[in-house]
């Protein structure tokens, strides 16, 4: 199995770190880096080794789209077309058990030039688990994911981006950088396909991690034969071309996670919240 990238190291000496309420503007669009922060520049040594990371910092007109949950044979062959009409490349945070279900289109995202990275065996909250537990379960999917994919897995987004400290160092120790997001379209709420499309592109910026979903919330596989929507109402192909209109009208383009991470310095923010006690 051939590795596709070498290990991060855990200090990232070129990164920026912000403050958490920086990458939460999810829908502020454009927006500067903010003014240096006494606190975080005295802090670096002790913040830096324990920061997630959220986007790059550049002024190219680039972002990452990433999707998540899937693949799902109703929505991501639709996306990946669309996709490669637009000669835009994406990372696919996928769950493990659709991934094994549905080997083929895990090819086909790798074979188009895409990144397969991890988000999970299913979508189970692992910051309500104890630490034993949620890093034996990041270390079987992270094996099975890439079985199934042929390659070395180098990044992981934990479901809902939840993840407590301890969980953040074993995904690191496991060879994993994780990865939340910058920017969003809430994708989730039943709005229509123009609406989410809309959203996108409002919150695109320089450098940023557009967060997505190639499933459903009604689960993977179950909408019926030939269904261009989900039970949530939302038509995902379709949102994704007219997102990708959008981009390109106003000069944006797409590059994966780790293309970016190889090009620009990250744009880092501590990012955890509290675990249970291990029972």
């Amino acid at each position: 199995m051939a590795p596709t990238s070498r290990r991060r190291p855990l200090l990232d000496i070129s990164a920026t770190l912000v403050r958490r309420g920086y990458v939460c503007d999810y829908d502020a669009g454009e927006r500067p880096l903010p003014p240096s922060d006494p606190v975080l520049r005295l802090g670096r040594p002790a913040f830096l080794p324990i920061s997630t990371v959220a986007c790059v910092r550049t002024d190219d007109r680039v972002v990452s789209l990433t999707y998540d949950d899937g693949p799902d044979p109703q929505f991501t062959p639709g996306i990946l077309d669309a996709l490669a009409t637009h000669g835009v490349r994406a990372t696919f945070f996928v769950m493990v058990e659709p991934a094994e279900a549905h080997r083929g289109l895990v090819r086909r995202i790798l074979a188009e030039g895409h990144e397969v990275a991890l988000h999970g065996i299913d979508h189970t909250r692992l910051s309500g688990l104890p630490l034993r537990r949620s890093t034996a379960i990041v270390r079987e999917a992270k094996q099975r994911l890439e079985q199934v994919a042929g390659r070395r897995i180098t990044l992981f987004r934990p479901t809902y981006g939840a993840q407590t400290l301890g969980q953040y160092l074993a995904a690191r120790a496991l060879g994993l950088e994780v990865v939340i997001w910058s920017a969003w379209a809430q994708d989730w709420d039943g709005s229509s396909a123009e609406v989410v499309a809309g959203r996108a592109v409002q919150a695109l910026h320089h450098g940023g991690f557009v967060l997505l979903h190639d499933a459903s919330g009604d689960g993977v596989g179950a909408l019926a034969p030939g269904a261009t929507v989900g039970a949530d109402g939302l038509d995902r192909v379709r949102a994704t071309e007219l997102m990708l209109a959008g981009m390109r009208e106003r000069g944006y383009t797409s590059e994966t996670v780790s293309a970016l991470l190889s090009r620009y310095p990250a744009i880092r923010t501590v990012w955890a919240e509290r675990g249970v006690r291990a029972t």
